[in-house]
């Protein structure tokens, strides 16, 4: 099934709501990486937009007048840095200015920041945004400012491993001379929409290494790495695993059986 937009349009999370995914026995995928982990350790993540309109002035001719939406902006800033000193692992906020104002004589009355909001679980990433909302109107309650808060993208849900299917291409994955390994604990590798699909359906999502651990993905030197003879050969191998894992889920009704049940009965 072809899943594009998985880099911000969240192409499985647009599938998923429309059904595609109803009825399927299980999802397979591999990703290209610096390490081959049996799954990946991926978080929930949304991006959000934090809006802040104050009263427009002269800095020096009637500042007294002005609302520095900018300064409110600012001030969100610090205290979700302060906020992030608490937070677990696998959770952060990293905001950028999208809108800080138009000229440097005008008090801003208009100032926007672009939020990206990632926690280890779902439910995580629930609570941390509204730990920003809570945050952004009581900045707005101090500086005298109002604020609207928005989701601006799809949210991924956090990545659920079916243990049983991961197991399996692990398995026949060593068969072609390929080691692999359960992830680095404490390790976090980002966010994919994959994560939706584990929610509804048993799902795998191991990485296999086509360069070495020292190196990362999203790089130019990944884009050789993936172009070279070593990713041709790993991608074969891990299509190959693929393929074995899918005749196991379609002809061993105990292992589709048990990793239903294991997702079934996963804490969300």
């Amino acid at each position: 099934m072809g899943t594009p937009a998985e880099e911000g349009g969240g192409g499985k999370v647009t599938e998923v709501d429309a059904g595609l995914f109803d009825g399927v026995d299980a999802a397979l995928m591999f990703h290209p990486g610096v390490h081959s982990w049996r799954w990946a350790p991926l978080t929930a993540q949304a991006q959000y937009q934090v809006a802040l309109h104050g009263r427009a002035a002269h800095p020096t001719g009637n500042p007294t007048e002005g609302i520095d939406a900018l300064a409110a902006l600012i001030q969100l800033f610090n205290t979700l840095a302060v906020v992030g000193r608490r937070l677990p692992a696998g959770s952060h906020v990293q905001g950028i200015v999208t809108h800080g104002g138009r000229a440097t004589n005008i008090i801003p009355d208009y100032a926007e920041g672009l939020f990206g909001l990632r926690a280890a679980t779902t439910a995580a990433l629930d609570g941390l945004a509204m730990e920003l909302l809570t945050c952004a109107q009581g900045v707005a309650r101090a500086t005298d400012t109002t604020v609207t808060v928005e989701r601006t993208t799809s949210r991924y849900e956090h990545f659920r491993d079916s243990t049983v299917l991961s197991e399996r291409f692990a398995r026949h994955l060593i068969r072609t001379g390929h080691s692999i390994t359960p992830p680095e604990p404490g390790v976090y590798l980002g966010s994919s929409d994959i994560g939706n699909v584990s929610g509804r359906v048993p799902a795998i999502h191991p990485f296999v290494a086509i360069m070495d651990p020292d190196g990362s993905d999203h790089t130019p030197e990944f884009a050789t790495a993936a172009a070279s003879d070593r990713g041709r050969e790993a991608m074969l191998a891990a299509a190959q695993a693929l393929a074995c894992t899918a005749v196991d889920v379609l002809l061993r009704p105990d292992v589709r059986e048990q990793a239903w049940k294991d997702l079934t009965t996963a804490t969300l």
